[in-house]
């Protein structure tokens, strides 16, 4: 009878903790109280918090409601109306903006036009597409310093990576400088942190991997055109960041076996 009863509390626990840990990072589905400047608290930081996810809001959180926070409410309510709501552009959070602003469909910010951009040729069908495999199964046939042939997926361009190491996902450099013109096509003559789909030729095997167009961190490989290395992830493979997977990595490698 104790253990029954040792059981039930701690099940009972464990459904109280759940039911805490999400009242406090569940969005607030009804509410009657209007959010405007001046107003501060958890909620005000959860506001917050899903306006830079979205992309309105470009400071941390710090749960006062004040002008910056008001602006990037008017953007977001500016942005509903373009889309069709009938939500009143006034830089206060009510019941209707609130809604909105936590909805899975919610706007994201626009970009405007005049900002550049930088981005290789994408193409509405793929020039190649690979296989999906593990990283644990990659990773057993990478040899440091040697060469792998990498083909884009959208463009066919091909270039030489050597593998120079990594523990979660691979690190390579361009074998060499005459690499670097095919390189800089795919990225759109210009690094940046997008990402795009690849295969890694191993014998005739195409590999389906994502590509990261930014060159960073050590270097190993001299005289090749670039100064660091550029990252590959393979199915499975993890950021650097807390070891976690990268959801943008993750889809591009399902897209280069045409399972975007």
């Amino acid at each position: 009878m104790r253990k029954t009863k040792r059981i039930t509390a701690a099940v009972l626990a464990a459904v109280l903790l759940a039911l805490s840990l999400f009242s406090a990072y569940a969005e607030p589905q009804t509410q009657t109280e209007i959010y405007s400047e001046n107003s501060a608290g958890e909620t005000v930081v959860r506001i917050q918090i899903r306006l830079r996810e979205l992309g309105y809001l470009w400071f941390k959180p710090t749960g006062v409601y004040r002008a910056m926070t008001v602006k990037a409410v008017e953007e977001f309510q500016t942005r509903c109306v373009a889309y069709g709501e009938r939500l009143g552009v006034d830089g206060r959070m009510g019941e209707q903006s609130m809604l909105e602003l936590f909805a899975p469909s919610a706007p994201k910010f626009r970009i405007p036009d005049s900002v550049h951009l930088p981005r290789g040729p994408i193409a509405d069908t793929l020039k190649v597409k690979g296989e999906v495999q593990s990283w644990n199964a990659v990773k057993q046939k990478l040899n440091v310093n040697e060469e792998y042939t990498v083909i884009d997926c959208n463009t066919g361009k091909e270039f030489k990576l050597v593998f120079t190491g990594g523990e979660n996902h691979a690190e390579a450099e361009l074998a060499s400088e005459s690499e670097l013109e095919a390189f800089n096509y795919i990225c759109g003559s210009e690094y940046n942190f997008l990402k795009r789909p690849v295969v890694v030729m191993f014998g005739e095997t195409a590999v389906a991997a994502s590509i990261q167009c930014y060159p960073h961190g050590s270097d190993s490989v001299a005289d090749n055109g670039m100064e660091g290395h550029v990252c590959l992830f393979f199915e499975g493979s993890l950021s650097h960041v807390g070891s976690l997977p990268d959801v943008e990595h993750n889809a591009n490698v399902f897209a280069a076996a045409g399972r975007g």
